[in-house]
């Protein structure tokens, strides 16, 4: 029985990313057998844009963040019947074979879980014939067997943004899950960075709203949380980094600090919205 792939997409806003990335999955040689769209609340017009494709999508009533929209549509996935969910951000650009060639991987590799797209920042990038097992992977080009979200659960949603996509890897491989990467199986997807030199010495920061920043340290601290080794190694990092990205970008300190602090005082969900001020 040929295995249901089902593709999802979490959006939030940025409508011209999401056409070039639907268009890319639409022009899969192995098409998925489904693609679900979850929809944060944008207010671009990505509504209307959905209610034209073929596609089935899901209109949040507010912006859960990535981790809620993930949280949300892979339980949706599964329960409209994927054994594997393909999961990733409106800004991703699948190659072409990217999907056939984690049918491949997981045809060959029926013992994993996990199967991870590599990801490239140069659209001219080529693939390699090989499988590798990670630590982790980023919820762009993952994919899950269903028997893994039966047993492990879903994303925590939580998070809001970022790192829980790592929480959700650490959680997959203590239940006794592979996790590969099949880095014949490319995605397009673009690191911005912002940069400022220090006597000549160049510091290069992901370039993204100043709140963001919040989660950004927030979050590790979180994930790794049960891992007492791990979790002072990240905490004495986040320490120095945050002094160091304050000055990369001076208008985050406020969210950097607050984000190093609530992470040690295990504080966690939807704490900083775009729209309004730090809450306290």
């Amino acid at each position: 029985m040929k295995m249901k792939i089902t593709a999802l997409v979490v959006t939030y806003n940025r409508l011209e990313y999401l056409k070039k990335n639907l268009a890319a999955l639409f022009d899969q040689s192995r098409k998925p057998d489904e693609i679900i769209v979850i929809d944060n609340a944008s207010t671009d017009g990505t509504y209307e844009f959905l209610k034209d494709q073929k596609v089935k999508f899901v209109r949040l009533s507010e912006n859960t963040g990535g981790a809620g929209g993930f949280s949300y549509g892979l339980n949706y996935a599964i329960e409209n019947g994927a054994d594997w969910v393909w999961m990733m951000d409106d800004d991703a650009i699948p190659y072409n074979d990217a999907l056939k060639a984690l049918e491949d991987a997981i045809n060959k590799r029926p013992d994993a879980g996990v199967f991870l797209s590599q990801l490239v920042s140069d659209s001219n990038s080529k693939p390699k014939e090989k499988i590798k097992s990670a630590w982790f992977g980023t919820f762009v080009g993952f994919a899950v067997r269903k028997e893994v979200v039966k047993s492990v659960g879903l994303p925590d949603s939580e998070f809001f943004i970022y790192a829980d996509d790592y929480d959700y890897s650490i959680r997959i491989r203590k239940a006794g899950f592979k996790i590969l990467r099949v880095h014949s199986s490319l995605i397009d997807h673009k690191d911005w960075i912002k940069q400022k030199r220090v006597f000549r010495f160049p510091f290069s920061k992901p370039q993204v709203p100043a709140w963001k920043t919040y989660y950004l340290f927030r979050n590790p601290i979180l994930a790794t949380r049960n891992f007492k080794i791990i979790n002072l190694a990240v905490t004495l990092y986040l320490s120095i980094d945050r002094y160091i990205w304050s000055y990369v970008d001076p208008s985050a300190r406020s969210y950097i600090f607050k984000g190093f602090e609530d992470g040690r005082k295990g504080i966690k969900g939807k704490r900083i919205d775009p729209r309004k001020p730090l809450l306290s």
